[in-house]
């Protein structure tokens, strides 16, 4: 059975007569709509009508859409000077703000009901190779429809302001004083304020310097100092293992303990403590998503699912997968990187994105990472709001020099800041456990 396409003549016919009329209305609708707005034909010759005079800059009234529509041939098509007069009877300018919602409602109801219409033509015409990237793209342009509502709108000095008062009133009630989610280090969330909403930081380093520790510590900061979801895409590693590095970072019982199950009764009621700790946390751990497509998905879902979502972390970059065959990995990593940007912007939630630095770092004298060590891998630089390095002196002493394996000093690099400054924060890293805290508490 055909479903009838929702619209509302009234309310298009309300909207057209306060633009006739008003010039407080015509800005409104001008800016707001579009022709596709308007079911009724008649009505959307009369709004595009509009539009033309609207660009050549003359004033819009029943004279001026008259002679516009005259010469085109539409005049009749609209009920001639007749219909167009009969549009500013008993019209109430002051409600042009309520037309113009009822106009995008049915505008939603119609795209979703042509949406609906293509998937089930597509479905019975077997025009669906792949399922994934078919949902994938179903599941944007549902989500586009909805940014439509009262699209092209600007916002006001007051609206932002009114959601600048609003952090900034939270960083003031918070202990720690920070805006975004904290990272739980007091010295890198005095220069970052903390993980900002929409931005996409990149934490990179060599390989088996700490990456992945160290976001895991992130991870259970903000898990633990928000009391908010956290989301944890694990692609290099399973989630049984990412959780059995936390279980040492919070039980202090080293991995390698733990890996071999020689835990004395000490070592049992940490490890009781260190469960109990992460239990008590939310977050949410995938480890089958290769594809960005992938992990687009689910992170919407779990977004969806949990608003309050406080960061989402991903391990790491350049394994993850694009769709479709690309003979150019440069380019490919780019577009990867873009969309977790993207990603970030749309779900405004910060996401952590690990990044593996390239080998030809090891040959330099100064072994400090550079970002032209990441320029090599596409647009990650630029797509960045964040750049996090690590540094760990300790993996290039010589032979003969002294070491401390088990508890080394960390330099964590802030490279680039888009909205801020940038520096240095010295952490202490304990490599038998994962735990990262403050330098403060490192043992000279």
């Amino acid at each position: 059975m055909a479903i009838e396409y929702p619209y509302s003549e009234q309310a298009e016919k309300a909207t057209l007569g306060a633009m006739l009329v008003d010039e407080d209305s015509q800005r409104a609708g001008l800016s707001s709509l579009e022709p596709g707005d308007f079911f009724v034909p008649s009505n959307r010759l009369i709004f595009e009508g509009m539009q033309r005079i609207s660009e050549k800059q003359l004033a819009i009234d029943i004279t001026t859409v008259t002679d516009d529509l005259n010469t085109l041939g539409q005049l009749d098509s609209v009920g001639g000077v007749v219909g167009l007069t009969a549009l500013v009877e008993g019209v109430v300018s002051a409600n042009i703000d309520y037309y113009i919602d009822v106009l995008k409602e049915k505008k939603n109801l119609r795209d979703l009901l042509d949406l609906i219409n293509q998937l089930t033509d597509d479905v019975a015409k077997k025009k669906i190779a792949d399922s994934d990237l078919y949902l994938d793209d179903f599941e944007k342009k549902v989500i586009k429809i909805a940014r439509n509502r009262r699209s092209g709108e600007f916002l006001t000095s007051a609206n932002v302001i009114s959601e600048i008062k609003e952090k900034y009133y939270q960083g003031a009630a918070s202990k720690n004083h920070v805006i975004g989610c904290p990272s739980g280090y007091a010295d890198l969330d005095r220069i970052l304020n903390g993980f900002q909403k929409g931005d996409m930081i990149i934490l990179a380093a060599r390989t088996s310097v700490g990456k992945t520790q160290l976001a895991i510590n992130f991870a259970l900061n903000a898990a633990r100092l928000t009391k908010k979801p956290v989301g944890f895409f694990s692609i290099e590693m399973p989630a049984e293992q990412i959780v059995n590095r936390m279980i040492s970072t919070c039980s202090r019982i080293p991995n390698e303990k733990l890996r071999d199950f020689k835990l004395n009764q000490e070592d049992l009621i940490k490890f009781d403590e260190g469960v109990n700790k992460i239990a008590d946390l939310d977050i949410y751990f995938d480890e089958s998503s290769t594809r960005l497509i992938d992990i687009q998905t689910k992170a919407r879902k779990l977004k969806n699912e949990h608003p309050d979502l406080a960061l989402i972390v991903i391990d790491y970059l350049q394994l993850i997968e694009k769709e479709g065959k690309s003979e150019n990995r440069t380019l490919e990593v780019s577009a990867i990187s873009r969309g977790i940007k993207l990603l970030a912007k749309e779900l405004d939630v910060p996401i952590i994105c690990l990044a593996q630095l390239s080998r030809r770092l090891e040959q330099r004298p100064d072994k400090h990472p550079l970002l032209s060590d990441l320029r090599e891998s596409g647009s990650i630089e630029q797509d960045a709001d964040v750049v996090l390095f690590i540094y760990r002196d300790d993996l290039y002493k010589g032979a003969d020099e002294p070491r401390r394996p088990e508890t080394v000093k960390t330099e964590l690099y802030i490279a680039k800041h888009r909205n801020g400054a940038l520096g240095m924060v010295n952490l202490t890293f304990v490599t038998t456990t994962g735990e990262f805290s403050s330098y403060s508490q490192f043992s000279q």
